[in-house]
Order: C-alpha cells, then structure tokens, then sequence
C-alpha cells in the first residue's frame, strides 16, 4: 500500500533501522504512552523534491453503513478517489462531513446508496450521521499512493516504494497536536530498491476508542 500527506496538524516522523529483502518497504509500529500498540494510526511517505504518481484511473474506496456505525472508522486514500457509501442497515442515516477539504451533506436511505463522492483534495475529513450522533468516521486523503494504517497490533507494512528519499509522517484521530508523538518531527529517510524502513512512533496520550454501535428498542437497530 502507499501514501502521501500534506495536510496533517498532527503529523510526525519515526525513529527508523533498515535490514535488506526483494523490493523498498516501510514496516510502522504505532504504541500510546503505555507502550500499548495503536490501531487506526496513519502512515504514509511522501516523496522529497517531486510528485508522487497520480491515483489510478477509477480508484474507489468504501464507508459502509452497517450495524449502526460506520465501517471502517479510519479510511486512507490517494486524492482523486471516489468514496462510496452503501447504507446496509434497517435505519436511514444522514450523512454529513464536519470538517475537512471535501463537504457533502446528504440521507441514505435503508438499503439504498449514494452517488460516490469523489475526494480530490487532500486533508483530514471528520463524517458524522446527523440520525445517530454516536456514528462518526474519519477520511484522510493524501497525495501519494504509499500509505497504511495500522492494525489491532499496532503495525502497518507499506510496500513497492521506489528508491528515493522520503518524508514518513504518522497521524491519528486522536492526535491533537505534534508534540503529542515522540519523535515530533518528520523523518527523513533514504530508501534503496532492496530495503526495507522500519519505523516507530510513540503517542503521549491513550487514544479514544472506536465508536460502538447502539441499540435501542427490543434489540432492533434505530
């Protein structure tokens, strides 16, 4: 997978060693102030001195409606992809971003989906359903296509990078502002066509955990 960033308030570097193996490789490992490994950690690399490859012609990533919450929390794009949003539920949401550089404001209805939205520019997009406050998700769209986010273990692998040297960042919902990751600056990187970067990242705080889906009456979704 890959990425690129040019919008992160929150954005930061790794600390990095390099083994060698078959093609360029960043290996991410995300931990909180506990040392307890972060899920939904965004990393990407973004190119020193030019443009990455534009995002393929008919890219497309998903947001689904399902079991009252949104699914995933955390997507990753390239810019110039159209997201979808199929409604798999009982229950119509209304969808509507609170922030970020793409804004739409729009209801699904049960088992309906939307015309998909193209995201074309790059930057952190916080979507919420007006039905149900506790439904929230958050779209980061970055200019590259070198990018991951990070698992329950905490780790990402983002492969297929060309040499070349890199800035690697990594982000967060929960991550407010830089000096809440150790270390807090961009790190720069040289990667050859055999290595791979491994890379790690300490947050100062424990992130908020994913919103959970809520019933309400009768054990039915409203």
């Amino acid at each position: 997978m890959k990425l690129t960033a040019k919008f992160l308030t929150g954005c930061i570097a790794l600390s990095a060693a390099i083994t060698t193996t078959q093609a360029a490789t960043v290996v991410a490992q995300i931990s909180d102030r506990a040392g307890n490994p972060v899920s939904n950690a965004v990393v990407y690399v973004l190119p020193v001195g030019s443009k990455a490859p534009a995002a393929k012609a008919g890219a497309s990533a998903t947001v689904e409606q399902v079991g009252m919450k949104f699914e995933p929390f955390v997507s990753v794009v390239q810019a110039g992809t159209r997201m979808r949003f199929p409604n798999k539920d009982r229950a119509e949401h209304h969808l509507k971003t609170l922030s970020g550089p793409t804004m739409f404001d729009f209801q699904v209805y049960t088992k309906k989906e939307p015309e998909p939205v193209l995201f074309d520019k790059t930057g952190q997009v916080t979507l919420q359903c007006l039905f149900h406050g506790w439904m929230s998700a958050h779209i980061y769209v970055v200019d590259s296509p070198w990018f991951g986010k990070t698992a329950k273990g905490g780790s990402t692998v983002i492969e297929d990078i060309p040499a070349g040297e890199y800035d690697v960042f990594v982000t967060h919902p929960s991550l407010l502002i830089p000096t809440q990751v150790s270390p807090s600056m961009p790190r720069r990187v040289k990667l050859d066509a055999s290595s791979v970067q491994t890379v790690q990242a300490k947050f100062d705080f424990v992130p908020k955990p994913e919103p959970s889906r809520r019933f309400v009456s009768s054990g039915d979704y409203q």
